[in-house]
Formats: C-alpha cells, sequence, structure tokens
C-alpha cells in the first residue's frame, strides 16, 4: 500500500469518527429536557400544629380487690359498662361464718363482763374485812384477778371488732364515683387477700396519650387545645393536660396527655390521631412535596441557572401538612423542584416552570 493510500485510510476514517461524533451531539441536543416545577425556598409561617399520632386510655385505673381471704362471692352487683357512685355495693362474700363469729364473741363479751364484775366484787369485800381476819396476800390476789378480768373484757371486744371490721370486707364497695371498665368477680368463686374483682375508671375520666417526636416536644404546653380524629374519622375536641417529662430513649418520642370531653364516644385502647395547635414559627421551608429520600436520608433538587439539577441532603425540623422546616441544606433564594424531583438524577438538565402557590404549599 502506497503512501498515498494509506493517508486516505486514515482521512476516511477520521471523517466517519467526526460524523459520529456531530451526530451524538445533535442527538443530545434534541433529547427534550423534562420539564419541572419549580418554587423559590423563603422563610414561611409554619402554621401552629404538630400531628402526632396516640392511644385512648383511663385517666386512672383502680383495681378493687378483696381484703378478705377464703370466703367465696355470694353476689356480684355490678357489670362491666356500669356507672357507680363511692359507696355503692359491687359484690358481697359470703358472711355467715363471720356472723356467726360476731354472735360467739358477743358472748364471750358478756361471759368477760360477768367475770370482771364478781372480781371486783370480791375484791371490794376483801378490802372492806377487818385487818388480820384475811391476809394481804389474799387481797392482792383479789385485786390481781379483777386486773385478769379487766384485760380479757378488753381483749374480748378488741375480737369483736376486728370481726365486725372482716365482716364489713365482705362487702365489695367503690371508693370513688367511676366506670366499671372490667369485672373479674363471678358467683362462687373463693377469693384470697388481695384479689382483684374489678377495674374502674376514675370519674370515667378517658384521655390520649399522644406520642411526639422529641424536636416538637418543646412547643406542647398545657391547656393547647387538640383535635382528635377516631378510627371512624369522627373528631373530638380536647386539650393537653400535661406534659410527660421524659422523652423514650429508644423511640425518641414524648408522651403528651390529652384530656377528653365526658361524653366522648371514644373507648380506651382505641388508636387515634391528634392535632395539637401550637403558636407556630418563621422559619425557612420547603414544600412537602419538594422532597426525595435517598439513602434514607431527606434531599431536594435545586436548580442552577442554566437548568442544571443538583442533589441536596437537608435536614428537617417541624412539620406541618404541607410544609416542612429545613435547618440545613439549602438557602433563601434557592430555586427547588417541587414536581418531578422523583425522575432526577444529580446533574440532569430541565426545563423548569413556576409552580402555583398550591402546588408549591405556599411557596411562590
Amino acid at each position: 500500500m502506497t503512501v498515498f493510500m494509506r493517508v486516505a485510510t486514515l482521512l476516511t476514517i477520521g471523517f466517519m469518527l467526526l460524523a459520529v461524533l456531530v451526530a451524538g451531539s445533535r442527538a443530545d441536543e434534541a433529547r427534550p429536557a423534562l420539564t419541572v416545577s419549580v418554587a423559590h425556598v423563603q422563610e414561611q409561617h409554619l402554621g401552629g400544629v404538630v400531628t402526632a399520632t396516640g392511644t385512648v386510655v383511663a385517666w386512672r385505673e383502680m383495681p378493687i380487690g378483696s381484703e378478705a381471704g377464703g370466703l367465696a362471692v355470694v353476689e356480684v352487683a355490678a357489670d362491666e359498662g356500669d356507672w357507680v357512685a363511692k359507696g355503692q355495693v359491687l359484690a358481697r362474700l359470703n358472711r355467715r361464718v363471720l356472723m356467726a363469729q360476731i354472735v360467739q364473741q358477743r358472748a364471750a363479751i358478756s361471759e368477760a363482763s360477768a367475770t370482771l364484775e364478781n372480781a371486783k366484787s370480791d375484791a371490794r369485800r376483801a378490802h372492806g374485812v377487818s385487818s388480820g381476819v384475811i391476809s394481804q396476800q389474799t387481797i392482792d390476789q383479789r385485786d390481781t384477778l379483777v386486773k385478769t378480768a379487766t384485760a380479757k373484757l378488753a381483749g374480748a371486744r378488741a375480737l369483736l371488732l376486728e370481726y365486725a371490721a372482716k365482716l364489713a370486707q365482705t362487702s365489695i364497695v367503690a371508693p370513688t364515683d367511676g366506670l366499671v371498665a372490667k369485672r373479674s368477680a363471678t358467683l362462687g368463686q373463693v377469693v384470697q387477700v388481695g384479689t382483684e374483682l374489678f377495674r374502674l375508671i376514675q370519674d370515667g375520666r378517658i384521655e390520649v396519650d399522644a406520642l411526639v417526636p422529641e424536636a416538637e416536644l418543646m412547643q406542647m404546653k398545657a391547656r393547647q387545645s387538640v383535635r382528635i380524629i377516631g378510627p371512624d374519622g369522627q373528631l373530638s375536641e380536647g386539650n393537653v393536660r400535661l406534659v410527660a417529662p421524659t422523652v423514650d430513649a429508644k423511640s425518641r418520642l414524648g408522651t403528651v396527655h390529652v384530656e377528653l370531653p365526658a361524653m366522648t364516644e371514644l373507648k380506651p385502647g382505641m388508636f387515634v390521631r391528634a392535632e395539637i395547635e401550637t403558636e407556630g414559627i418563621t422559619a425557612l421551608a420547603v414544600p412537602q412535596r419538594a422532597l426525595i429520600w435517598r439513602d434514607g436520608k431527606a434531599a431536594v433538587f435545586s436548580v442552577g441557572d442554566d437548568g442544571t439539577v443538583s442533589l441536596r441532603a437537608i435536614t428537617m425540623g417541624r412539620k406541618t401538612s404541607s410544609l416542612v422546616e429545613v435547618l440545613e441544606g439549602v438557602v433563601a433564594g434557592e430555586r427547588i423542584v417541587v414536581e418531578g424531583a422523583g425522575l432526577l438524577n444529580d446533574g440532569d438538565r430541565v426545563r423548569a416552570e413556576v409552580a402555583s402557590t398550591t402546588l408549591a404549599g405556599g411557596l411562590p
């Protein structure tokens, strides 16, 4: 092959490579850029509502047990769901043995009382006899008998009081007004000391234990208004009663106790959602729908002046239904993608359109 032919071959190959490059460049230019909606990052008023989940619980549950042991239940006078008043009888235990013991003890008291009177009479006669007729030892013995009889009478009366107290324990009564949440007592059941027979919700009051993230817990204060959304979607109004002083070290959640109105239809054990009204703040924020998640972390796509997007990891603060506070990651005035971010990769070129107010969650 001559030199001329070799040069011609190289030139031909060069022209072919140049044509391929030009075609590729034209293809890239012809490829349409994805159209996305963008909005500027700026300070926004984050509405003072913190959303949390929680469980309906009793305000104060009181276990009602037996103070007597070895006695059978002979009457059950209350059932689950009943409203009871303070002092109302809930159940009765068998009292026949105790009644017999009381009768027997009263007889013992009468006997001890008679013995005491007889001892006193003997002591009076001994002291009234002329000196020398009865020895001093005999007089001392008569005095001792009086003391002994007095002690036996006092012991018999104390035992009667004990039997009376045990008799009173056979009536299981409500210690306060409330709602019977659980009944364990059954007819014929032989109870032991401490056996739980009923569980009472004091005053019938129930509340919600709402679990709030630690970042938002500092906003919680007593008497704040709360909307409770039940499992059926029904709304109830409540107020923050107490903010728990500790946070769970594993879940990083704190408990906010929300009191409910007396006539609520919610039941203990129900799962509910709580919307707690707070004062709100003004802070740098982005729309919730602008967020994407990469490697388990929140991020947004920032749009440069040339239409190129860059992925920005952000640190989030408090949230509302449409906005999320940004603590780190973006600056005021920066353009971010609010629609179409899920289809993008870092470095893609886009055609940006300004999002509507509704679309951007309030950001122009």
